[in-house]
């Protein structure tokens, strides 16, 4: 690749496929030789040691970087072993607030780009910041960051947030909008609304649009990686290939996943 991959996954509301999209990408990266730090920057409702089976492995996580407890080194871990090149730095499990203010007067958003400005290496190839709800902490973390990836689902509310969470990080390069957990069938009888529907509302251009797949759901369920064929994780390797700038059509290889319904 010619240039390393700085990547943002934000929304200002919860639960609309932040972790999801972070965890699918990292993956892909990974399984095409990439050398990937991920790091859940979700302070408040961490999910991503969940998804990737490590909720009990960790010995030190991000906190402990912020407030001096361990190294860059010590902080991160390998989550997958068929992944070893995928380096995974959990959230904390808690972070006092005195503590932080005492180091830190700008509170979370301060600290957690401190934390984050450590663990950045030339030795990456893929560096994905993944934000919890809210914008103070991905506006911190947007001068890190050479991408940002706005997440939405087909919801009102989701689709606000998106638009909402992209006019606040206007200092990236380039924002860009990915439909997560989309339901084409829903979509083509006018239920939720449409691919065209999404992009107008939030004014964004799309990158990605991730199909409701419950084998992604089920794996991670059980905290591990889903099948690199299932459509969801096709669609992540579409996104990584643009994010590479290649120009890869939204739909290439996912299964029946037809462009005129999304829309």
């Amino acid at each position: 690749m010619s240039s390393p991959v700085h990547c943002l996954i934000a929304s200002s509301k919860g639960g609309v496929g932040k972790s999801t999209t972070a965890l699918g990408l990292a993956a892909v990266f990974a399984r095409a030789g990439r050398r990937v730090l991920l790091v859940d920057c979700d302070v408040s409702s961490r999910s991503l040691e969940m998804f990737s089976g490590t909720d009990d492995k960790a010995l030190f996580h991000l906190g402990d970087l912020i407030l001096g407890r361990c190294t860059p080194e010590q902080a991160l871990l390998v989550p997958f072993p068929e992944l070893p090149d995928l380096h995974f730095c959990p959230a904390p499990t808690r972070l006092e607030e005195a503590q932080v203010l005492e180091k830190f007067p700008g509170g979370y958003p301060e600290a957690v780009a401190y934390g984050c400005s450590l663990l950045l290496s030339d030795a990456y190839d893929v560096v994905l910041w993944d934000t919890g709800s809210g914008y103070e902490i991905p506006r911190a973390l947007a001068p890190l960051s050479k991408v940002a990836l706005v997440c939405a689902e087909q919801s009102p509310a989701s689709i606000r947030a998106a638009s909402y969470s992209a006019s606040l990080l206007s200092s990236v390069t380039k924002v860009r909008l990915v439909i997560c957990s989309f339901d084409i069938d829903a979509a083509r009888r006018n239920q939720r609304a449409g691919m065209l529907e999404m992009i107008d509302r939030c004014s964004l251009k799309c990158a990605a649009v991730v199909p409701l797949d419950p084998k992604l759901l089920k794996a991670q369920e059980k905290g591990k990686l889903p099948a690199a064929g299932c459509p969801a994780m096709q669609a992540y390797a579409n996104l990584a290939r643009r994010l590479e700038g290649w120009d890869v059509p939204l739909f290439t290889g996912i299964r029946h996943m037809k462009r005129k319904h999304a829309l």
